[in-house]
């Protein structure tokens, strides 16, 4: 795993607002020990240009020489050990799942002194590469590639055509079992520039990420012979779903929900028939005006919920404000701006409804995934998830 590998892995779990710049010098303070007193606290990073840190978290750059040894000579895995350990413990645990897809077998509770040995063997290896370019040694049969790495989270190191595991473990070794596979040829033959027409595209970098896909061996060694146009567009649909999920887990992670909003939602989960006798009128109804008629399974599920639940959430809301244990505005924005980013990402309706749903579930620990549903189909009627469709 190299630098930008691990930053990039936690960024979304405890990058907050920071610049991606700003997250590197964070690292890098919380595995240096503090300074005495009387000596000023200066990170060894902290002298170089936002750009040239940004390069090192995106992979373009590494660090190395005198800056890595300065800060070996202050290491603290202890303190970032600490670091990594406030972080709630879903965060933990999603940060165990995304790090034994790198073949690192962890439990949420490992995660913290797992994250400083990983840190602290990166920096050791930076310190000791020379000046001199030397060739990287091929990786070993079973050995992942760093480069593998983002593509396998992005399956979630499952087969998308097959569902198989493309990593398995064996006595603590990551034992591969896929090929990352162009999805238009590198270098199609006639024959394959014939079939594929219009989809091969020589100004496209084929070895750029969007063209490239973890599948099993068995399903890449099929695609890859004699690939039709069906199989290549429906390959290029895959990844374009595998990415859009990946970037809005990432956005999701990053996210911000007010901490009493589970109270919301544990309400909902036990609410006796009587109190939702205060159902909203039809007519009030605004779900129609922004999912299509044509989304029909989506639409009765929304309706309904709204329908049975919107005047009990709603004073649900009002009694936790009043209580001065909530403030209603603040998770409408949090919600709003969730959404949005969302959209960005091109997802479906669907796609969002089931985001936001886990969203809720995720950060609130809410044991019923049905509460968060209704809860998301009140923030559809109260209009800040989805938008009024075009007349």
């Amino acid at each position: 795993m190299t630098f930008s590998d691990f930053a990039r892995l936690l960024y979304p779990f405890c990058g907050g607002e920071k610049n991606v710049w700003e997250f590197v010098l964070l690292l890098v303070d919380n595995i240096i020990e503090d300074p005495p007193d009387d000596e000023k606290d200066i990170n060894p990073l902290a002298h170089l240009s936002a750009s040239t840190l940004e390069k090192y978290f995106n992979g373009t750059r590494e660090p190395a020489g005198k800056n890595v040894s300065l800060i070996l000579q202050r290491l603290d895995k202890g303190k970032f050990e600490e670091f990594i350990g406030e972080l709630p413990y879903d965060t933990l645990n999603l940060i165990g799942n995304a790090l034994r897809k790198y073949g690192f077998e962890v439990d949420a509770y490992e995660v913290p002194g797992k994250s400083a040995d990983i840190f602290a063997s990166i920096l050791e290896r930076q310190a000791n590469l020379t000046t001199s370019k030397k060739a990287k040694p091929a990786p070993t049969k079973d050995e992942i590639p760093d480069t593998d790495f983002f593509l396998l989270l992005e399956a979630n190191s499952i087969c998308p055509l097959c569902t198989k595991p493309l990593v398995e473990n064996k006595n603590n070794n990551s034992l591969k079992n896929y090929k990352i596979t162009h999805i238009i040829p590198p270098n199609p033959s006639k024959e394959e520039e014939a079939e594929l027409g219009d989809l091969i595209d020589l100004s496209t970098d084929v070895d750029a990420f969007n063209n490239k896909i973890a599948l099993c061996l068995d399903c890449a060694n099929r695609y890859s012979l004699h690939t039709t146009q069906d199989e290549c567009e429906h390959l290029m649909d895959i990844k374009n779903r595998l990415y859009r999920n990946f970037a809005a887990n990432e956005v999701l992670n990053k996210m911000y929900l007010e901490e009493q909003i589970e109270a919301v939602i544990r309400q909902i989960s036990v609410a006796p028939p009587e109190q939702l006798s205060d159902t909203l009128n039809y007519k009030a109804l605004r779900v129609r005006d922004k999912i299509p008629g044509s989304n029909i399974p989506l639409l009765i599920k929304t309706e309904g919920f709204v329908i049975q639940y919107y005047r009990f959430i709603e004073s649900v809301f009002s009694q936790l404000e009043r209580e001065g244990r909530l403030n209603s505005k603040n998770v409408a924005v949090d919600v709003r701006r969730t959404y949005d980013s969302l959209v960005t990402y091109g997802l479906t309706q669907d796609e969002i409804f089931a985001r936001l749903t886990g969203w809720f579930r995720n950060k609130t620990n809410a044991q019923s995934a049905l509460a968060c549903e209704i809860l998301v189909a009140f923030f559809v009627q109260s209009c800040e998830v989805y938008d009024a469709l075009t007349k």
